[in-house]
């Protein structure tokens, strides 16, 4: 996204959803896969 001022701001919070949303799916899929009772 090379369109800095273009969003009004909202470009930079929906990065922040976007990154904190991957990164606890990633967490979550992480912690699922090492618990021994999860089909993971």
């Amino acid at each position: 996204m090379a369109t800095d001022e273009e969003g009004g701001g909202m470009v930079p919070g929906l990065a922040a959803i976007a990154v904190s949303v991957v990164f606890a799916a990633g967490i979550g899929f992480i912690v699922l896969h090492f618990l021994p009772t999860t089909p993971f």
